[in-house]
Order: C-alpha cells, then sequence, then structure tokens
C-alpha cells in the first residue's frame, strides 16, 4: 500500500489547544484524497485560515482509492475520518464490502471524465464508447483500480441502456480488451502512464481530461489530442464522504467534512482545480480551451453492471487452463455440405487456438468408446500444460495444432461422452491453480451411447458433489447441430457454473466456439 502523507502526521480525530487562532480547540482530522487531486487540496487548505476550516487541521494523504478502500474494509488504524476519491463508484465498491455506504458531505468537489488521447497527428473522432472498446490496441488501463477505465466501459453501457449500441457487443468487446491487459498486467498502467505511453509509442489510450491537459502544460511543445464520442461521457466527481468509524467522534468528523466542503467550493478553490484541470463540480468546460470543451453526461441507470462489469473483468483478465475435449465418435464423419464434421470443427479448433495467449495452460484430448484402450474412452492427446512448454521436441502450442489437425484420423466409434466429462473435470481439478480460469470445454455432435458409463444423473451429481466452490472448475460445452443431446449437455456445464452452447448448423461452430471460449466470467455468476 503506497500512502503519501503531505500534511501533518495524526490519525484520528484529535483536540489540541489553540493559542491565538480564536479557536477554543484545533481538531485534527485525516483526510484521504485521491493522488491526482490531493495535491491542490493540500495548497487550499494551506492558504485557509483556521476558522474558515472549523478549527480544524486536515492531515491530507494522498492515497490511491483502492488503498483507501483496503483499510475502510478491514480494520486498520490507517482508516481515515474522510475520503476524496475520484468517484462515487468508490463508495459503491466500499458498500458491497463493508455493507454500509459512506454518508456524503459534498457530492463533487471537481470533475473530470474519460477522454481517448492520442498524438493530435494521430487523433480520430469516436462515434461511441463500444467503438473505443472495439479499437485494436487500445489502452484503457485496469477497471478494478482505475475509475476512468472503468468509466470508458460505463459509458458504453449507458449507451446500450438508451439503443445507442448492444450490451451483448460491449461484453464482447471486454473479452479481447481483458486477456490484452492479463499480458500486461504487470506493466505501469495508471492513467498518468497510459498517457505517457501514447507520447512515446503512439495509438491511443484511455485516459482523463485532467491528465491530458496536465501533460500538455508540461510539454507545450508536444501536447497531445483527446476526444470524447458526441454521445458523451460518464464524469468522474471526486465526492466528500465521512469514512471515520461509528462513535464518539462521528459527529465532529462530519462537521469538519461540512466546513471542508464549504473550504472547497469557494473560487479560490474553484480556481485552483480549473489550474490543475479539474473541471468544476457543475461539468462545465474547462477555460481556454484546454479540455475537451463541452461534454454530456452519462448516466447508467443500471447500478448492477457496476458489479457485474467488475467480476466479468476480474475473470476475464485471468489466463485460461483448460483441455479442450473433442468428439471422434463415427458421427462425425458425417457430411455438411461439401465438408464433413470433423473437418468444420478442426477448422473452428484451430482458428480459436489463436484466442489462447501466451499465459494460458491447455491440453487436448479426443474421445471415443474404447479409444483410450483398456475401456477407456478417451486419449490424452497433449497433456495440459503451459502452450510454451516444449512437447516431444515442438512448443506446446505447436504439438496441440497438430493433434487437432490429426483428429479425421481418429473417427471412429460411439460417443463415450460422460466418462470422459469426469475424467476431464479430475484431471484439471487435480492440479488446480487460483491464478487461471480452471476449464474443460467439451465439443461434441452426439448423446452418449457408452452403456457402462455412469446415467446423466449419476454424472450430475458426482460433479456437483465433486466441485468445490473455493477451488471451481468450469465445464463449457458446445454441441456439433442438433444431433447433440443439448438437455444434457446443459445439465453438465449448469452443474459446474459453465455455460452450453449448440451450433445447429455446423457452418456456425466457429462462431459457437468462440462464445465458448469467451464464456469464463459465467464461473463466478453466483458469488
Amino acid at each position: 500500500m503506497a500512502v503519501v502523507v503531505v500534511v501533518g502526521g495524526y490519525f484520528g480525530v484529535q483536540a489540541v489547544r489553540a493559542s491565538g487562532s480564536g479557536c477554543d480547540t484545533v481538531d485534527q482530522v485525516s483526510l484521504a484524497v485521491d493522488p491526482t487531486l490531493a495535491p491542490v487540496v493540500t495548497d487550499v487548505l494551506a492558504h485557509t485560515d483556521v476558522i474558515a476550516r472549523g478549527c480544524t487541521d486536515f492531515e491530507v494523504r494522498a492515497e490511491e482509492p483502492t488503498d483507501t478502500a483496503t483499510e475502510l474494509a478491514g480494520s486498520s488504524e490507517n482508516r481515515p475520518d474522510l475520503w476524496i476519491p475520484d468517484s462515487t463508484l468508490w463508495l459503491l465498491k466500499t458498500l458491497r464490502s463493508t455493507g454500509a455506504l459512506p454518508e456524503v458531505t459534498k457530492s463533487s468537489v471537481a470533475n473530470t471524465m474519460p477522454v481517448v488521447v492520442s498524438r493530435k497527428s494521430e487523433a480520430r473522432p469516436v462515434d461511441t464508447w463500444l467503438q473505443v472498446l472495439q479499437a485494436q490496441g487500445q489502452r484503457i488501463g485496469d477497471p478494478l483500480v482505475s475509475s476512468a477505465a472503468l468509466a470508458s466501459i460505463l459509458g458504453a453501457l449507458a449507451e446500450s441502456e438508451v439503443a445507442i449500441s448492444d450490451a451483448k457487443a460491449v461484453s464482447a468487446a471486454l473479452v479481447p480488451q481483458a486477456q490484452d491487459f492479463g499480458r500486461i498486467a504487470d506493466l505501469p498502467h495508471d492513467t498518468s502512464d497510459l498517457v505517457k505511453q501514447v507520447a512515446t509509442d503512439g495509438g491511443t489510450s484511455v485516459a482523463t481530461e485532467q491528465s491530458v491537459v496536465t501533460y500538455n502544460a508540461a510539454h507545450l511543445d508536444a501536447p497531445l489530442g483527446a476526444v470524447v464520442p458526441p454521445t458523451g461521457s460518464y464524469f468522474l466527481n471526486y465526492p466528500l464522504a465521512v469514512t471515520v468509524a461509528a462513535g464518539p467522534e462521528y459527529d465532529s468528523v462530519k462537521s469538519a467534512g461540512t466546513a471542508l466542503s464549504s473550504v472547497l467550493s469557494t473560487q479560490t478553490a474553484t480556481d485552483a482545480f480549473s489550474a490543475a484541470g479539474f473541471r468544476q463540480s457543475s461539468g462545465i468546460p474547462l477555460p481556454d480551451n484546454r479540455g475537451v470543451g463541452s461534454v454530456a453526461s452519462l448516466e447508467l441507470k443500471n447500478p448492477l453492471a457496476i458489479e457485474s462489469t467488475l467480476r466479468d473483468w476480474s475473470v476475464l483478465a485471468l489466463p485460461l487452463r483448460t483441455i479442450v475435449v473433442e468428439d471422434v465418435s463415427g458421427s462425425m464423419a458425417a457430411k455438411s455440405g461439401d465438408s464433413t464434421r470433423i473437418a468444420l470443427t478442426v477448422d473452428a479448433s484451430v482458428g480459436g487456438s489463436a484466442l489462447f495467449s501466451d499465459q494460458t495452460e491447455m491440453g487436448v484430448w479426443a474421445f471415443s468408446i474404447g479409444l483410450g484402450g483398456g475401456g477407456q474412452d478417451y486419449r490424452e492427446l497433449v497433456p495440459l500444460g503451459p502452450v510454451t512448454n516444449i512437447v516431444n521436441g515442438q512448443p506446446q502450442r505447436e504439438a496441440i495444432l497438430s493433434a487437432i489437425r490429426g483428429l479425421p484420423a481418429l473417427v471412429g466409434g460411439g460417443t463415450g461422452l460422460y466418462d470422459t466429462t469426469l475424467a476431464a473435470f479430475r484431471t484439471v481439478k487435480e492440479n488446480y491453480d487460483p491464478n487461471f480460469v480452471n476449464s474443460v470445454i467439451i465439443l461434441t455432435d452426439g448423446a452418449n451411447d457408452d452403456a457402462g458409463s455412469p446415467s446423466l444423473d449419476q454424472l450430475i451429481d458426482t460433479l456437483q458433489r465433486e466441485q468445490d466452490p473455493v477451488r471451481p472448475v468450469v465445464i463449457v460445452t458446445v454441441g456439433i447441430t442438433t444431433d447433440a443431446d443439448p438437455v444434457a449437455l446443459q445439465r453438465i456445464s449448469a452443474a459446474t457454473g459453465g455455460t452450453s452452447y449448440v451450433a445447429e448448423d455446423p457452418r456456425d461452430i466457429p462462431d459457437v466456439f468462440v462464445k465458448a471460449l469467451n464464456s469464463r466470467t459465467q464461473r463466478i455468476g453466483g458469488q
């Protein structure tokens, strides 16, 4: 946790004598402020007399909101008395972790909003926030810690609520964004870092108007450009909240918060915020054409979308650890147009492999009755492991592709679905890794016809009994044509919190397979 104390050194409310100040006592109140705003708040308070401050000295701590939220959720002695995060979004997150929404004494101290920043020579208009999220190579940061990143996603969701875009398209756009972020999560990705990356490497990033204005003020020779979709933006409002624990000090802290609200509403404070690139709480444009001009405020009607978005991102950004289980029973040789089911499945699987990052751990099995010998219905073609491993002298990723391309040579026999499903589930569970989404992906065109296997009810009971909610393994099923057993596949997936898809037309297999790969967010749908 990184905390910078910019004024004083007290924690909690303390009263000290104030000789000659006009106050009988001066309370000491700790104030956590988002680092972008903290220097301005500190300066404003330094130039405000103690009576105007409500006979209070504020110890201003420049602190990342994620750190303050952690302090409030636990029993940290560093818990601040007052808090100015960069957005009310943080208060909502605190509500989820603590069960209580902090009392707000000022709904907005200042304002800024996410913008799309680029070199001026490369600046291009954008129509919607969905278009921003869909742009290849777009940097948005981590919405789990960056309000600007989250606000860009919420802007797209707000657009979908008024039919400007499609909520499903927003969810789909998050998949490559999250997976790309997962590959670079260890690199600097604060808003200011993203601005600097644009200046150095080009391309576009989601930043804030304030961060771009600040950068440009220090780089007059090579300023960056910023744009906002004409639909508007989801504003970051910097609220002032009371976060001291309930008790005898609460009322005095609340009074201090009220006094601070008045100080931060003065013309002096407003001018200081503006000089630092922040808008007034009303959101009116910055003077001297320093920002992006007039911007409409996008509002999200469904607050549950915020939590579901964060939940989905936290899973999507995790790499995948999975066994892809391919049906090679005799029915997979059936004709489909000018091709066959197995050929189309191979094409879909080969194409889908491009979606896996180098952080993926993956294995491939094939199955039909007796394929593994000795009554075993499955055969391990490539063991589960990192795609960067070397397997028999070649990279695991290449071994996987070779195995998939060789599937047609294995076609024959009946569909040994249930035994195979349980074995794959247990294999993934055996070496569960919490740093991955642990899953099984099954592609099949038939119903189980292995008389020696467990029944469907027995399989479901076993999966539910062996599933560990703390170490979940998700089964995603893909039914190939209507010959598959959609009821059985749906029950198998549902038993593990996974999803099931059916490609009624074999030509739809590639699209359905991509949807299955992107369905990992379902694994925490009930948490």
